[in-house]
């Protein structure tokens, strides 16, 4: 546990300005940053940087900063400089965006979201193949410009949509469970959101991949949030301070594994479920999309990848799945994804878990 709280130290240290905005994923630490004009972006961001074998493993010797920056270039901009929304016309989308990393980072992946749902795309070429994430390589100093390439899977004409675009840092890195049993600093988010207006209405059958369900079943519930919810859950997902007159105030999550909080990794060898439950609650009327990803794509059940939540006063909504741990083969990294399907609200993304058999042993 120990380790686990100095890398959420570090990590509280990050700080990102210019296009890239809003928190990295910290309880309480939501930072919130403006666009400025591409040609300036900046980072001041402070993380760990130690051999990748243990993201852990850290002194005050090894220590060395870090920093990433990301958003759209060359936007159209209002007379106040706010950047303002696209405009869909039909067929594919074409966004320029680019990136800027400092440090021993690796590689670096993106997450795009249209209303709060998983968006496939390409990166430059149309014929190239849709992904969930692409993973750009870096170097000690990388700067790299680049473009998604999507049709949009949602959206009809007269919509301003929310357009979320997630970093993750190091998204290639999956513990071995030999010298290393987490993810340590790594696989860290974070978002900038832009708008997208759509002029046509979005495709039919906008979903790029099908793919066979981990899950045996899903069930969702809104419940009255309680004193022994704040006090227990919320607080063991380290959201302090949260009481019943001001949860309104701002939204919280929290997921456990069979009832229990994990930090690192989840044996599936010889088990035949997993059950996951997560929880999001607080701002009355916020909307967000909930995903579950497996090794960096959506999970779908009965033909859904994301679930569509909107928050009411005074209530916890609950997701519940039960994964089919004989599906389950090698080594997978897991994590749930609950991002603003408008306004301005904080995504949040869980910490990735290694979810692993031994069969192969």
């Amino acid at each position: 546990m120990g380790k686990r709280l100095l890398s959420l130290a570090m990590i509280c240290g990050f700080l990102c300005t210019g296009a890239a905005c809003n928190n990295y994923s910290i309880p309480d630490g939501n930072i919130q940053t403006e666009s400025i004009p591409d040609e300036n972006i900046q980072n001041e961001s402070i993380l760990p940087q130690n051999a990748a074998e243990d993201p852990f493993a850290q002194s005050e010797e090894d220590i060395a900063l870090g920093a990433i920056g990301h958003g759209e270039a060359n936007p159209a901009r209002a007379e106040d400089g706010i950047v303002l929304p696209y405009e869909y016309q039909g067929g594919e989308f074409t966004l320029d965006y680019q990136f800027s990393s400092e440090g021993k980072l690796d590689n670096i992946g993106f997450l795009l979201f249209l209303d709060g749902k998983p968006q496939a795309y390409k990166i430059h070429d149309t014929d190239a193949k849709s992904e969930y994430l692409h993973v750009f390589r870096t170097s000690e100093k990388h700067k790299e410009n680049f473009s998604f390439v999507f049709t949009p899977n949602t959206g009809k004409k007269g919509d301003t949509l929310n357009l979320t675009v997630i970093s993750i840092t190091n998204p290639d890195f999956r513990p071995d469970m030999k010298e290393t049993s987490s993810y340590g600093w790594y696989q860290k988010h974070l978002e900038r959101v832009l708008k997208l207006h759509f002029n046509e209405d979005a495709p039919d059958g906008g979903m790029y991949e099908e793919r066979d369900s981990v899950f045996r079943d899903v069930s969702v519930r809104e419940e009255k949030v309680t004193t022994s919810y704040i006090e227990h859950e919320l607080v063991k997902n380290g959201w302090d301070g949260v009481t019943l007159d001001n949860l309104d105030d701002s939204v919280y999550s929290t997921i456990s594994f069979d009832g229990e909080l994990v930090y690192d990794n989840i044996n599936l060898t010889g088990r035949d479920t997993l059950t996951v439950r997560y929880t999001i609650c607080g701002t009355a009327g916020a909307r967000y999309g909930v995903s579950f990803f497996l090794d960096h794509k959506p999970v779908p059940f009965d033909g859904v990848t994301s679930w569509n939540v909107t928050l009411s006063k005074g209530n916890v909504w609950t997701l519940e799945a039960v994964l089919d741990a004989r599906k389950f083969q090698g080594f997978h990294t897991f994590y749930v994804t609950a991002v603003a399907a408008e306004g301005d609200c904080t995504s949040h993304k869980t910490e990735s878990i290694l979810l692993y058999t031994l069969n192969q042993y």
